[in-house]
């Protein structure tokens, strides 16, 4: 008798969360929820003034949407330089707009950053190795993003 009290209690416990959990949420009156646009890896999105849709990804590029469409090449590709680290839970991971987007076209990028590049990838990203000087390091960087194009400016970081 106690087995099947303690079977019952135990489905009791099973089932209770999932009936609380009820229908599945809905977008609020006026809002629509759809898929734009299919990226690999998302990590961060930002919009800018001039409604282009900035999407950093993990593996390192910054996509651009615009005007109803993904571009078809990214605007900055962190991995092509050998700059990013991406393995585990590096790569490109923030982004922002500066707030003065439409006068400076600054846009703020926080990655994962090679400080020793070697030819061997192995040793630009170095796994669980706390004191390993050539580790990478996270970094902030202010790049410029034109209006006339999609791609970044590179000299422009800093």
């Amino acid at each position: 008798m106690s087995r099947r009290l303690i079977l019952v209690v135990l489905a009791l416990v099973i089932a209770a969360p999932l009936a609380a959990a009820g229908p599945p949420a809905v977008p609020p009156a006026g809002f629509a929820d759809a898929l734009v646009t299919n990226v690999t890896s998302p990590t961060a999105l930002a919009f800018t003034p001039d409604g282009r849709l900035l999407i950093a990804t993990q593996t390192g590029q910054l996509r651009v949407f615009e005007n109803g469409a993904l571009l078809p090449d990214p605007a900055l590709d962190l991995r092509a330089p050998n700059l990013a680290c991406v393995n585990h839970e590096r790569g490109l991971l923030g982004l922002a707009v500066d707030p003065d987007f439409a006068a400076n076209h600054f846009i703020y990028l926080y990655y994962t950053f090679y400080k020793h590049p070697s030819n061997d990838p192995a040793l630009n990203c170095p796994d669980v190795q706390p004191t390993n000087p050539i580790n990478p390091v996270n970094r902030v960087a202010r790049l410029t993003l034109p209006t006339a194009t999609a791609s970044i400016w590179r000299a422009s970081s800093c």
